[in-house]
Formats: C-alpha cells, sequence, structure tokens
C-alpha cells in the first residue's frame, strides 16, 4: 500500500496558488486514474483510491491519494490519521509539495533530511516522528525576478506564463510518480 499526498490550503482562495502545488498534482493524477476524491472529516483529509498493477513487479497495489484539509502548516495531522488508519508505514508514503528554492518546474525526489522550512513537511516530521519518508519538490522560484517575503509569496497564484508552464511539468510529474511506482522509486530517473 502507498499513501500519494498532495500538500497545500483548502477552499478557493487558495486553489491557484503556488503553495498548492501538491493539491494541483494529486488532482491531476487522480484523474489520470479515473478516481475522484471524497471528503472524510475522521481524516481530516479528501481521500481518493486506486488499485494500480505494475507490470514490472507484476502485482498489484493500493494506492491512497489525499489532500489534507488542515491547511499547509498542520499536514501532519491528516497524514499521521491517514498512515495510521491505512497501516502505511512512513517509507511507503511520498509527499507532493512546493519549493521555494528550486526553480519553476525542476523536480526533485529527496527521501528523508530536513524539512528545509517547509512548514508542511515540518509538520508532517513532528507528527510521524521521523524523515524517513518520500518528498517529490516541485520548484516554484521564478527565475530573475524577486520575490519578496517568502511566506506572502507562496500564497500569490502562478501568472499565466507559469501557469502554462506549471501544467506541462505537473504532465510529467504524473509520468514520474507512475514510473516510480511500477519501477520502484529509487530507479527512478528525472
Amino acid at each position: 500500500m502507498l499513501l500519494i499526498a498532495g500538500l497545500g490550503n483548502p477552499g478557493k482562495k487558495y486553489a491557484k496558488t503556488r503553495h498548492n502545488i501538491g493539491f494541483m498534482a494529486v488532482d491531476a493524477l487522480a484523474k489520470d486514474f479515473g478516481v475522484n476524491f471524497k471528503d472524510d472529516k475522521k481524516k481530516n483529509a479528501q481521500i481518493a483510491e486506486y488499485i494500480m498493477t505494475f507490470p514490472n513487479q507484476k502485482k498489484k497495489v493500493r494506492i491512497v491519494l489525499a489532500k489534507p484539509q488542515t491547511f499547509m502548516n498542520n499536514s501532519g495531522e491528516a497524514i499521521t490519521k491517514i498512515s495510521k488508519y491505512y497501516g502505511i508505514k512512513p517509507s511507503s508514503i511520498w509527499i507532493i509539495h512546493d519549493d521555494i528554492d528550486i526553480d519553476l518546474g525542476i523536480i526533485r525526489i529527496r527521501y528523508g533530511g530536513s524539512s528545509a522550512g517547509q512548514k508542511g513537511v515540518q509538520s508532517i516530521i513532528d507528527h510521524l516522528k521521523t524523515t524517513n519518508f518520500y518528498r517529490f519538490r516541485f520548484g516554484i522560484k521564478p527565475q530573475n525576478k524577486k520575490i519578496g517575503p517568502t511566506e506572502k509569496f507562496v500564497l500569490k497564484n502562478f501568472s499565466n506564463s507559469e501557469q502554462s508552464i506549471t501544467k506541462i511539468k505537473i504532465k510529467e510529474l504524473i509520468e514520474v510518480i507512475k514510473e516510480s511506482c511500477d519501477r520502484g522509486i529509487e530507479n527512478t530517473t528525472l
């Protein structure tokens, strides 16, 4: 079993902000899988489930997609509830989140380590009491632009040109995630 969670903030006000790239990515993944999210108040999240057949592994795996509804800085509450309910160990948790230190559209995969100031990731570390989970870090830093205070910048919408780049890169991320599921995340190339 695998938990793939996108981080973001609930509500229309935040739907197209840089901080919600995780929500955008799992929405696209759910659409690709043909599943819909349902509110799960007990877990403080929107949940969708999918059974995926992995040709290289010759097995089926249940994938739980999640969008915590606790707001970014408290993401760990929902991730902990979901992982406990389904019995998912931290090494089978994949988190998709924005990264202000990486150029727009660049995707990096990381296992363990610090949160690097990403408060949603820090909340997950604090609640799970481990750093041993995977992160799909999606760059949101614009090139050659001053961003001002980080807290305000991440809550701004993408510009029109950035939205075009983001859509393309989310499609690439979906393929990377599916490859990671099939071949093993450690064998994934970016």
